[in-house]
């Protein structure tokens, strides 16, 4: 009975990530230099995140651990790195 408690993160990732798209479309929308920041770090805590996640994973794997214990442990870095963002633009 993996597959729900996945969904279940997986539907929570997404909805907490439409939160810091609206907080950061936000911000870019008023523009200055605070918008050309975020944009700047925007990308670059996507590619680190990824990367991140593929080196976990692949470590993971490397020692045996599930498939469904990987995907729910790379959402769970996922919605980690979005509770950081919600809570650096709410300040």
């Amino acid at each position: 009975m993996f597959f729900l408690p996945l969904v279940l993160q997986s539907a929570l990732l997404a909805l907490e990530s439409q939160a810091v798209i609206e907080q950061r479309l936000t911000l870019l929308a008023r523009g200055g230099p605070g918008a050309q920041d975020e944009a700047v770090r925007m990308v670059g805590e996507k590619v680190a995140l990824a990367a991140h996640v593929w080196h976990q994973g692949a470590i993971s794997l490397a020692g045996g651990v599930s498939p469904d214990s990987l995907m729910l442990a790379a959402v769970s870095l996922y919605r980690e790195a979005v509770d950081d963002n919600r809570r650096r633009l709410t300040m």
